[in-house]
């Protein structure tokens, strides 16, 4: 895994203009001169996502928020950078005291009201629009208490620093391998395509705020999870039901075509694709065909992974072939976590059309064969 670091001071030109005024400027009570502080910020240790192309540790912005001990922003910092995966520097200024400073990655530029509430920052959604496979949203958070930094009185001060590791709001699905196997079957012979993979049922927004400090790499923290309206309001959900026609975010939808060429069994094909959705809480449904023109019939539910595939088979399927889906649900989401799909079996036709969220689940059927003895035996004598 790559790691991230980028630096933080403040410009030694704020101090040398108080210390150089004639007349000194009266300080705000329990306030010293603004003071450098270093943060070190490194991603936890991971229309097309191909799997390789994919860049997770990639950063291309940068925003750091500092919020007092009132809890009140108290200044913040903005810059774009060339995409890199190695250090950056840049400059913010604070004050002494205790902080806790956010850091966020690749998200649209935020600007917050002067003393703008910390829990009011925290309560900000990420549109899972602003993600990419080369782009990924990710926040961290930690607190220090910055210490007075004054060269004149200690020739020997240096930079406090704050370590502060960001997760990824994200969540990655990446679908390693495809196993077809018609053999046996009336499609034995036939060709199998996959057109499309995409994600429905996917959670739109997440918080950026998170529930604890990530000073460490692993820890437990997650984004401040939805509140109940936020959850069942469904205009913040993409692909409801089926694949909306427009408007989706990218990394939910693939559309490479990739032909399964091994249609009997054996090692499978290798797909290797990745999508991404936020978390979703979700962790049963009732699996039932909901009204989508009726918004009071939704209800949320698991994101599902859909495989749409084109397949051929001279004299069985009528025409040049037939469109059919597979649709697999999904555990209950969480950020910065992969869930790796590591092989799908397909040995039949799924569903004619992904229009509804029915639930076809998948089962397995093992006849046992015996033959049956002879009913009875009928004694027969003739006489010609």
């Amino acid at each position: 895994m790559k790691k991230n670091t980028f630096f933080l001071c403040a410009a030694a030109g704020l101090l040398a203009l108080v210390s150089c005024s004639k007349n000194p400027v009266e300080e705000p009570a329990g306030l010293t001169p603004t003071v450098p502080l270093t943060v070190t910020i490194g991603p936890e240790s991971l229309t097309k996502s191909a799997y390789s192309e994919r860049k997770d540790y990639q950063i291309s912005s940068v925003q750091i928020f500092v919020f007092d001990d009132q809890d009140k922003m108290e200044n913040d910092f903005f810059t774009d950078v060339t995409p890199v995966d190695n250090t950056v520097s840049v400059d913010i200024a604070t004050f002494t005291g205790p902080k806790t400073v956010y850091a966020v990655i690749n998200a649209p530029r935020i600007t917050l009201r002067k003393d703008q509430l910390l829990s009011t920052f925290e309560g900000r959604v990420s549109d899972l629009k602003d993600n990419s496979p080369t782009k990924l949203v990710m926040v961290g958070k930690n607190q220090i208490t910055v210490q007075e930094y004054d060269k004149n009185k200690n020739p020997n001060a240096t930079h406090q620093t704050l370590g502060i590791y960001v997760k990824r709001l994200a969540a990655m699905v990446v679908l390693d391998k495809v196993t077809v196997d018609f053999t046996g079957t009336s499609l034995e012979g036939g060709s199998i395509t996959i057109k499309e993979v995409y994600l429905k049922n996917v959670v739109g927004i997440c918080h950026l705020g998170l529930n604890g400090i990530t000073e460490n790499a692993k820890s437990a923290v997650v984004p401040i999870s939805l509140n109940e309206t936020e959850q069942k309001t469904v205009t913040n959900w993409y692909n409801v039901i089926t694949k909306q026609a427009t408007g989706a975010p990218d990394v939910t939808v693939d559309t490479q075509e990739i032909a399964l060429t091994n249609v009997a069994g054996g090692d499978g094909n290798a797909v290797y694709r990745c999508l991404f959705a936020y978390p979703n809480q979700t962790v049963t449904d009732s699996h039932v065909a909901y009204n989508t023109s009726n918004p009071d019939t939704w209800v949320a539910r698991k994101t599902r992974l859909v495989i749409k595939a084109f397949v051929s088979k001279t004299s069985v399927i009528p025409g040049p072939g037939t469109y059919t889906y597979y649709v697999f649900d999904l555990p209950v989401l969480e950020s910065n976590r992969v869930y790796h799909v590591g092989n799908i079996k397909i040995t039949m036709l799924g569903k004619d059309n992904d229009d509804a969220d029915d639930d076809l689940q998948a089962g397995k059927l093992n006849p046992a064969i015996t033959v049956d003895d002879w009913t009875e035996t009928t004694a027969l004598d003739y006489e010609f």
